[in-house]
């Protein structure tokens, strides 16, 4: 099962090292932490309010890891990225699932990314999942880039369907990939970019 493979670490490319686990109980003052130092900018993009501690605490209290699987990067304790894979445990969109990243500006260009996406594609692969899906504001254009860098294509833009946090109105682009695509793309950057493998919390792996 996917979750005996957390928590994971590696080094990024500025030699701090990083731990891939999934999202806790416990993690409400971490999560909320995360979000509230994000700048306004990039939370105006987000989907939900994220700085709304009665939301971060549905979020931490109500896992559901058949529907939701949250997994978050710490560094020195410190929440420092967060990433999910959404899932359809019944009808036509079972095959489906939707991902989300959150990356603090500070890790950026670090290889975070790369990893979280790759322990979801993994995750995607166990649940034998065949196409992956972003929903993202089209304006931001730090999630459109790295959607497109890991393959994802835009299959529509709904004009006008979603509102920012200030309320305006913006158009919402849905963007898929396969998944072994993406897996291919993700082992490439690795391979490329010689980030160190996971260590295991018990010794290397």
């Amino acid at each position: 099962m996917f979750g005996d493979a957390f928590p994971k670490e590696a080094n990024l490319k500025n030699g701090q090292t990083v731990t891939i686990r999934l999202l806790q109980r416990g993690d409400l003052d971490k999560l909320l932490a995360f979000f509230q130092s994000l700048p306004e900018q990039d939370r105006l993009f987000l989907q939900h309010n994220v700085t709304d501690p009665k939301l971060i605490r549905k979020w931490t209290e109500r896992l559901d890891f058949d529907r939701t699987i949250p997994l978050v990067a710490e560094v020195d304790g410190r929440i420092v990225a967060d990433g999910t894979l959404h899932l359809s445990p019944h009808g036509w969109a079972q095959h489906v699932g939707q991902i989300r990243l959150v990356i603090a500006s500070a890790y950026r260009q670090l290889g975070l990314g790369t990893l979280i996406a790759r322990e979801l594609v993994l995750i995607a692969e166990e649940r034998d999942l065949e196409k992956l899906y972003a929903n993202v504001i089209e304006d931001d254009a730090v999630s459109v880039k790295l959607l497109q860098r890991l393959g994802f294509k835009t299959s529509a833009v709904l004009k006008d369907l979603v509102k920012d946090q200030t309320g305006k109105k913006r158009n919402m682009a849905i963007m898929m990939n396969d998944v072994s695509e993406v897996g291919r793309v993700l082992e490439d950057w690795i391979q490329d970019s010689l980030i160190p493998e996971f260590r295991g919390s018990d010794g290397f792996e």
